[in-house]
């Protein structure tokens, strides 16, 4: 039987690849730190209600502008029908609005109201602050690392 190579040369190297105890061991021990980050900083604001997928794609809509759902889904990495569960949600809680599409009568734009852009801005800028806060201990080098690899490690996550 003849065995098909993989047609995407990111998954044949990874299958090629074994990786060290060692290096699964890191993996595992940034991924627990990650979280961690994540939950921390969370800490600071106030959510209200709102769930974190939510407090995530409202704060798209603040920061990107109005735009449709398909459009939000995408932004977050989320299905649609996911997508479509939290935009519901959030206009019950008067967090967003939905006006036809001005190019496709079909579609619909989702934009923020005044309470969402209130809501997202004092979550923001405690978090912000508090994650600012903390980073004022590292050194510039140190900050520039970070940033750069982090910014990496998303953008290999999201091919």
């Amino acid at each position: 039987m003849i065995q098909q190579e993989s047609a995407d040369p990111r998954a044949q190297s990874t299958d090629l690849q074994e990786r060290s105890p060692e290096r699964l061991a890191a993996a595992a021990d940034l991924y627990v730190s990650v979280g961690r980050i994540t939950r921390l900083v969370r800490r600071f604001g106030d959510l209200g209600s709102l769930s974190p997928g939510s407090a995530s794609a409202l704060s798209s809509l603040v920061r990107f502008g109005p735009m449709r759902l398909s459009d939000l889904a995408a932004a977050e990495r989320v299905t649609a029908p996911t997508m479509s569960r939290i935009v519901t949600q959030l206009e019950k809680s008067g967090y967003l609005t939905r006006t036809p599409d001005p190019i496709d009568g079909r579609a619909q734009v989702l934009a923020a109201t005044e309470p969402a852009t209130d809501l997202v801005n004092g979550l923001a800028s405690a978090r912000i602050q508090r994650l600012a806060e903390v980073l004022d201990n590292l050194d510039d080098d140190e900050r520039r690392t970070l940033a750069t690899t982090l910014n990496k490690v998303v953008d290999l996550l999201d091919e």
